[in-house]
């Protein structure tokens, strides 16, 4: 069995800095599926908390990393009363 890294979009092959990029974004539509749920919000209701719309909430729960970047979850996270830290650590 091979060795994996810490993060598995490398071990998918993408290069450093797109796996870490993807990793960031993944841990921050992770934690927005977990509000939402946590919450028990409906789609409408999610949509109005996170100040997005309905479909951009059906694409978050349904893990479509392509459709979201930092910045906008990051918003929606802060809408929802979260804050977000960044940890920057040596590779």
């Amino acid at each position: 069995m091979s060795q994996t890294n810490q993060n598995i979009f490398e071990d998918l092959g993408f290069s450093a800095e797109e796996s870490e990029n993807l990793r960031v974004r993944s841990d921050l539509m992770i934690s927005l599926r977990k509000l939402i749920r946590s919450n028990q919000w409906s789609l409408e209701e999610a949509a109005l908390q996170l100040k997005t719309t309905i479909d951009c909430v059906g694409g978050l729960l349904a893990g479509d990393i392509d459709r979201f970047q930092v910045e906008p979850l990051i918003t929606m996270l802060t809408h929802a009363g979260m804050k977000v830290r960044v940890e920057i650590v040596a590779a």
